[in-house]
């Protein structure tokens, strides 16, 4: 990672993320404070992604249960977010979280 995206994650409470696909479930461990694209990446999961920024909706998924920060993100609307729109690229897990 970037060094501006590196942070202090092993100090950080770590969230179970399972990522629901057309290949089935993903499922791994990240840090509160860190991104879950790049949790899901330092896993070994190839997921879609395009600026990493939050200002395009390719990493988009729908929370099914859990919660997540997605204040960063700049691409979705407020009925979308309403729905449980997330973008995966600045979103943080703030608890064991579902994704479609």
């Amino acid at each position: 990672l970037p060094l501006g995206r590196r942070r202090l994650s092993f100090l950080a409470p770590k969230f179970k993320v399972t990522l629901k696909t057309p290949e089935g479930d993903l499922e791994f461990d990240c840090p509160e404070d860190q991104y879950i694209l790049d949790a899901a990446e330092e896993e070994g999961h190839d997921l879609p992604y395009s600026c990493r920024s939050g200002s395009c909706s390719t990493c988009a998924g729908k929370t099914i249960s859990g919660t997540v920060d997605n204040s960063e993100q700049e691409s979705l609307d407020d009925d979308q977010v309403g729905k449980g729109f997330i973008l995966t690229c600045t979103s943080y897990p703030k608890s064991d979280v579902v994704i479609e």
